[in-house]
């Protein structure tokens, strides 16, 4: 992604959490988990990576709807690629304890939509144990969301807080569970928090396209805002254990297409393999928070599994309170499952 070349952020750190998924994803048999922006490459990594180490019931991909047969395909890729051994043969496992891998319908930038995709789901499960906020742009023009809210900060943050609060009943009911203290929820922010506007969120003109910023501000505004929605999550849920991650610098698809954009991402290319990390190795740090039992609650992790300190901005403790009461008046009456 950008943040790898443009904000320069470290992939490992000196007392960083010795994690191998193989041997350190626990069972996660009979949960179930939920990862938005799952097509790409790291959501969809992610899963795979969880259903051949966690085997859960079921993982829903949400992600942006597509054909049936475009679902159908990724649904058996993600399949395949958890549960083939490296010849192309399957593993002689258990297929009964294999993870049932589901596509869903989600686009972040529409109320209705994602209102559509929490009743679908809440119609087809009574319980959701891990809900990994992935999905994600940058570096996007200035434009707006349908609702009229600048792109960055309404597909990243608010897309992804009114998913929340309307799955945060049935999360709610899963943490109640005997012995089920593990249920979490995973935000996927960025140490690009940090080039947000000087003052933080500029509430005043989010329903525009904050065409005066510049899109790293745009960008950092947005995961400024999820570090703000995981903290305000935490000390609201204390029974649900909320975390946030900055995945490092990784090798993907949203890397790659902003060649065609950034001089310095072209620049770097030559040498980027010696300071970036493929994605397989990127998600660690998404899958040590998911499923770690010492991942502590409000928490911003670095790779992999450590402790990060945030901008001056970003612990300020007014600002996830004032960012979630903002967000309650832009979401009433949406908010909640009819």
């Amino acid at each position: 992604m950008a943040r790898v070349t443009i904000f320069g952020s470290r992939n490992t750190a000196s007392n960083e959490t010795s994690f191998e998924p193989g041997r350190d994803i626990p069972s996660l048999a009979g949960k179930v988990i939920l990862i938005t922006g799952a097509a790409g490459d790291l959501g969809r990594q992610t899963a795979v990576e969880l259903a051949r180490y966690g085997r859960p019931a079921r993982i829903y991909i949400a992600d942006l709807p597509v054909d049936a047969a475009a679902k159908t395909a990724l649904v058996g890729r993600v399949t395949r690629e958890a549960y083939d051994s490296q010849d192309g043969d399957e593993d002689d496992d258990d297929l009964s304890t294999r993870t049932e891998i589901r596509f869903i319908d989600l686009d972040l930038t529409s109320f209705s939509s994602i209102r559509a995709c929490a009743a679908e789901f809440t119609s087809k499960e009574d319980r959701l144990d891990v809900l990994m906020l992935n999905a994600g742009v940058i570096r996007v023009p200035p434009l707006q969301t349908s609702g009229g809210y600048e792109l960055h900060f309404g597909l990243n943050y608010l897309g992804h807080a009114l998913l929340t609060r309307l799955l945060m009943p049935t999360l709610q009911k899963t943490a109640a569970r005997p012995n089920n203290d593990n249920v979490r929820i995973v935000v996927i922010s960025s140490e690009g928090h940090a080039v947000a506007p000087k003052g933080g969120i500029q509430y005043s003109i989010l329903k525009t396209s904050c065409s005066e910023m510049s899109y790293a501000q745009r960008y950092g505004q947005s995961k400024l805002a999820l570090i703000g929605l995981m903290r305000e999550l935490a000390r609201r849920y204390p029974e649900i254990k909320s975390a946030a991650v900055h995945p490092g610098r990784i090798l993907t698809g949203m890397a790659r297409s902003l060649r065609k954009e950034s001089t310095l991402v072209r620049l770097t290319i030559p040498i980027s393999p010696f300071f970036c990390v493929p994605v397989p190795v990127g998600i660690r740090n998404h899958l040590w928070v998911a499923t770690n039992p010492e991942m502590d609650s409000g928490t911003y992790y670095d790779p992999v599994g450590v402790p990060a300190k945030t901008s001056k901005t970003a612990e300020d403790e007014a600002m996830p309170r004032e960012l979630w009461d903002w967000t309650s008046n832009e979401l009433k009456g949406l908010d909640v499952l009819d």
